[in-house]
């Protein structure tokens, strides 16, 4: 080696050593480029020509060997089958020996140097990948970008999740369900599962659990060549999607707690501010459709006879005998357990029935006032954090429900007779004013059950009553839904048609005498008076009932069993 040559040579090597103490870290690929344009500067003269190469036709050796092909051509094996340096220079010069070899050790060095480089590259990554993670509030979001940041970081290894059922029922990823139960469960993916322990097959599989403070939710199953020694970096990813998906799962539990607490307080002040039961029925159903996905609704109540009554507001299904079923189902499990859940109900109901059933009784200080049932066709449409919605929708529910058909009983109480259930007489003159005001015509019709006094002496006052009864259920059996019945006072009845005329009056009059003789036991008879009214004969409610009064006395008088008009 000349002196030119030499210095050339000092200085290069000077270059070469600045090179590694300002570059930490930097990949092969880059050092190779410098080093290409450093050595084809500092040994033009020579034409020097550095050229990477994959497999070049001459060399041979282990790593970190350097082959002499002739003077001018010289291949450095840095990774045998993989990485190679040739070192070229005109025919009529000698690539420098020293040269070779300080570009052999200075690339060595540069392999290092790479690994450093991508071991830092991957550290920035996974940062980058778990900053990301903590910022998701969807747990299949989560999930979703562990798997694909895992993918961007280690591209070499494939990636396979086991879900527990709780969390898997919510999650549409492709996912193994971890049944702990079930023998052909993976026992490597159980056992990192139950254990909260990452766990290696062999050195290309590795199973690493998805925990958080509260718990571990799955398993990542990792693998692919040097599964085992990327463990730890991908326990890094997985730990934090862990917690992100733990702090997910809590957000949403929250915004449902949330929107279950405005829903119940929704609901509630939607039953209170209604009036009429079969309004607030139809509201309350309504609500268990659409916030359930519910195909069938029920509701059962015991009324003040504690016979078991189904309310406005269910669907036409419970009126058939199809019902008959789930009814029965729920009434013998509801006694022994506080409401019933069914999430495959084949078993009980046919294949062709509902398979997803929710039961919950109707609670007034822990007394059972009856229970709701929602029914839906397919399999497991309810989950559990549905039924305990359901539950305390039902438990706020009740309490509007019972104060309003309290009050509606009241309100009946006051308006009807005990013993007949007619109207009584004040809620009676209390319509019929109202009709004089607002309506056209009107017919009264009072009727008195002939020689009253007589069963009373024959077959007692209970037998007296009875009879009260059965005339009673005959003049509620053949009026319409617009008439209105009442008991006058004793043994006399009455009855107010609004929009009537006289002969609609008659017509009813001849009825009821009719089926009262046919239908009573023992056999009795009645009279029956009839008067009117219109706008074009108007007169005050007194005239109506003194004209009417009248008639009936004529009837009586006149051999009974018969109707007499005014």
């Amino acid at each position: 080696m000349n002196k030119q040559t030499e210095d050339l040579y000092l200085s290069f090597h000077q270059k070469l050593f600045q090179f590694l103490l300002k570059k930490p870290a930097v990949s092969y690929d880059d050092s190779v480029a410098w080093l290409k344009a450093a050595a084809e500067s500092f040994f033009s003269f020579i034409s020097l020509t550095l050229r990477p190469s994959s497999r070049p036709q001459g060399a041979n050796g282990q790593s970190g060997q350097i082959s002499r092909v002739n003077d001018y051509y010289i291949i450095i094996t840095i990774e045998e089958n993989s990485k190679y340096i040739e070192l070229l220079c005109q025919k009529n010069h000698k690539v420098p020996e020293r040269l070779a070899e300080s570009i052999r050790l200075f690339l060595m060095h540069c392999l290092k140097l790479d690994a450093l480089f991508h071991e830092e590259l991957n550290k920035t990554k996974i940062y980058e990948k778990t900053a990301l993670l903590h910022e998701l509030m969807d747990q299949e979001q989560v999930l979703k970008t562990m798997v694909e940041s895992l993918r961007d970081v280690f591209p070499f290894l494939a990636y396979c999740l086991f879900l527990s059922y709780d969390e898997d029922q919510y999650i549409s990823l492709p996912a193994i369900e971890l049944d702990v139960q079930s023998e052909s469960t993976d026992s490597f993916a159980l056992e990192a599962y139950l254990s909260g322990q990452a766990k290696s097959k062999n050195e290309s599989e590795v199973y690493i659990p998805i925990k958080g403070r509260q718990g571990t939710y799955g398993v990542l199953k990792a693998f692919g060549p040097g599964a085992a020694d990327t463990a730890a970096d991908i326990c890094i990813i997985s730990n934090a999607a862990g917690k992100a998906f733990e702090n997910s799962r809590l957000y949403e539990q929250s915004q449902n707690m949330i929107s279950n607490l405005e829903l119940i307080n929704e609901t509630s002040h939607q039953l209170n501010r209604t009036k009429r039961l079969p309004d607030m029925m139809k509201s309350l159903s309504e609500r268990l459709i659409s916030s359930f996905g519910a195909e069938e609704v029920g509701f059962f109540y015991k009324n003040h006879l504690d016979e078991e009554t189904l309310l406005p507001g269910s669907t036409s299904f419970f009126q058939t005998d199809a019902a008959l079923p789930y009814i029965r189902y729920v009434k013998e499990k509801i006694s022994e357990e506080n409401g019933v859940f069914v999430g495959n109900g084949s078993s009980f109901f046919g294949n062709d029935g509902y398979a997803s059933l929710m039961g919950v009784p109707m609670l007034e200080n822990n007394e059972n006032k009856g229970f709701v049932i929602v029914l839906k066709k397919n399999v497991c449409s309810f989950s559990f954090e549905m039924f305990k919605l359901f539950q305390t929708l039902i438990r706020h529910s009740t309490l509007a429900v019972s104060n309003l058909m309290l009050r509606d009983r009241l309100k009946y109480l006051v308006q009807t007779d005990r013993l007949t259930e007619l109207y009584s007489r004040s809620y009676f003159d209390e319509k019929i004013g109202y009709s004089m005001k607002a309506d056209e015509s009107g017919v009264l019709v009072l009727i008195d059950i002939d020689d009253f006094k007589q069963i009373n002496d024959t077959y007692g006052h209970q037998k007296g009553d009875d009879i009260l009864i059965q005339v009673a259920r005959v003049i509620q059996r053949n009026i319409r839904d617009q008439d209105v019945a009442a008991r006058w006072g004793g043994e006399e009845l009455a009855v107010y048609l609004p929009k009537a005329g006289l002969n609609t009056g008659k017509m009813l009059a001849e009825r009821l005498i009719t089926l009262v003789r046919e239908c009573t036991d023992p056999k009795v008879t009645i009279s029956c008076g009839v008067s009117n009214w219109s706008q074009d004969r108007p007169k005050s409610l007194t005239c109506l009932f003194k004209e009417a009064d009248v008639a009936l006395y004529n009837a009586k008088r006149n051999g009974k069993n018969r109707f007499m008009t005014h």
